[in-house]
């Protein structure tokens, strides 16, 4: 009798144990922003206003862009340090080997098609300026979150993306809006430009660290592989949220929810929206 009532009871507290996580996991997953890489790369061209505007149709909470900048000084959304993987650059600069970013003009760069090495249907889609992308999101729901690429070319950009932050201000302000780079210590230094606006850091720095990085960093921005509940736990009792990189498929997309992440980049927006309205 005392063996029945014993697993009875076993069988109770472990049903009980996973509705509570089942719970917890499903408000984690209607909270989690659903941050659209490049704009939501598995379906548009990246870092394009296109992409960006498709991710919003497939859920989409926040647009991430990488931004560079250019020979004569403007900003552009682009990933890469060169020109030729994403534009026909080859084509209509054919003599510019190694076509880097940094060695174009932004005129010469709005020459380029950037659209249709994705596919024909994106043909004439331009590389974007961070203006145009500020403007062209200034009436949607849709928040931004922008990673500065710090490459020895784009000598003082945190400068000129705070000076572009600051003259398109009224497009943004009503929006989430954050910053992320890998360079620690230009985020420092962006953060004493616009004190307002939450940094996030890319990389997994040392949790012995993490109250030293919370002072003028909101966020940590890390590879879903390098995540773990813990790690988790840890920033956020810094007072600091956790983003995890990369990540579309749905078994590992409910596992960083499982852990209180509290957005997750992904090419693909309309899984993770799929996951989150599943905990309704």
């Amino acid at each position: 009798m005392y063996r029945q009532f014993g697993a009875a009871v076993t069988v109770i507290l472990t049903t009980l144990t996973a509705l509570a996580v089942m719970t917890a996991t499903a408000s984690a997953s209607t909270e989690v922003d659903n941050i659209a890489h490049r704009g939501g790369a598995s379906f548009a061209p990246e870092n394009t206003i296109a992409a960006c505007a498709l991710a919003q149709v497939q859920g989409a909470d926040t647009c991430e862009f990488d931004i560079q900048q250019t020979k004569d000084h403007h900003l552009v959304l682009i990933h890469d340090q060169t020109l030729n993987r994403t534009t026909d650059v080859e084509d209509v600069f054919p003599g510019r080997s190694p076509w880097r970013v940094s060695d174009f003009t932004l005129a010469e760069i709005r020459r380029l098609d950037a659209g249709s090495w994705f596919s024909p249907r994106y043909r004439g889609e331009r590389v974007p300026t961070l203006e145009q992308a500020l403007r062209a999101t200034s009436n949607s729901r849709i928040g931004l979150l922008l990673e500065i690429k710090h490459f020895p070319a784009n000598r003082d950009i945190d400068r000129l993306v705070a000076a572009e932050l600051e003259d398109t201000r009224p497009w943004w302000s009503n929006k989430r809006l954050a910053v992320q780079a890998f360079d620690w210590q230009s985020m420092r230094t962006f953060h004493s430009l616009m004190p307002h606006i939450p940094i996030a850091l890319l990389g997994k720095p040392p949790t012995d660290r993490l109250p030293e990085l919370a002072e003028y960093a909101k966020g940590i921005s890390l590879p879903h592989k390098d995540l773990t509940a813990e790690y988790v736990d840890a920033v956020h009792r810094q007072g600091m949220y956790v983003y995890s990189g990369t990540a579309n498929r749905p078994t590992v997309l409910r596992r960083l929810i499982s852990y209180g992440v509290d957005g997750i980049m992904t090419n693909r927006p309309d899984h993770l929206d799929a996951i989150k309205r599943e905990a309704w």
